[in-house]
């Protein structure tokens, strides 16, 4: 096999991992919620669920790395030094989400921030290669590329929704559970879960863009 060939399976592989670690933290967290659990089972639960959830974080710039080299490759873009450059960067980005899972204050201050950034920039790719077909000229691969910046920015969005169930939460860990903590608690999962749809259905989209490679 050459090289585009081992890129693709690397693909692949994260994409399955991605979706399946998704599915998994997201059916652990309807236990979290669960006001009938016991305070020390929600905890260990909450520790499962964050030990499943970091392979979804940290599959993002793995997909994306490995989803550029390998259309690179192909001849289905040809970003030169750009793609060499996010071919380096998306294996550090990956460093640097274990870095925060494991609690590196710093690199979590940035990451929004980084994860924003990439967010904007992947949308101006995605929407002007629909339109003019610059900077990729293969549109189901720029279709691809909208999917994930869907993905991208609802990750972002689940997060700044996620912050009251933090706060909420921890105090029903530390101080016990109130109906107004479990009622934030229940209302962040809420309103997280369309957005969880939105990264699901993208990474569906994608995948079926990858197979069937239409001219749409």
């Amino acid at each position: 096999m050459d090289r585009s060939e081992w890129l693709l399976i690397a693909h692949i592989i994260v994409f399955a991992t991605w979706f399946g670690s998704d599915l998994a933290t997201f059916t652990l967290s309807r236990r979290v919620v669960s006001s009938s659990t016991a305070p020390v089972s929600r905890a260990a639960i909450a520790g499962a669920m964050m030990s499943v959830e970091i392979f979804a974080r940290l599959c993002l710039p793995l997909a994306f790395g490995t989803g550029v080299l390998t259309a690179e490759e192909r001849g289905w873009i040809d970003w030169g030094w750009v793609a060499a450059v996010i071919g380096v960067v998306a294996p550090l980005w990956s460093i640097a989400v274990w870095l925060i899972h494991r609690g590196s204050t710093m690199l979590a201050r940035v990451d929004l921030w980084w994860r924003s950034a990439v967010a904007v920039g992947v949308w101006v790719a995605a929407l002007a290669s629909l339109v003019s077909d610059v900077p990729i000229g293969v549109r189901w691969l720029a279709v691809k590329l909208v999917c994930f910046a869907f993905i991208i920015t609802s990750g972002i969005v689940i997060r700044l929704i996620l912050r009251p169930f933090s706060v909420a939460f921890g105090q029903i860990l530390s101080d016990g559970s109130t109906p107004e903590r479990e009622a934030i608690v229940a209302r962040s999962i809420r309103r997280a879960q369309p957005f969880v749809v939105v990264i699901w259905a993208s990474l569906l989209v994608a995948a079926a863009m990858a197979i069937a490679q239409p001219s749409v």
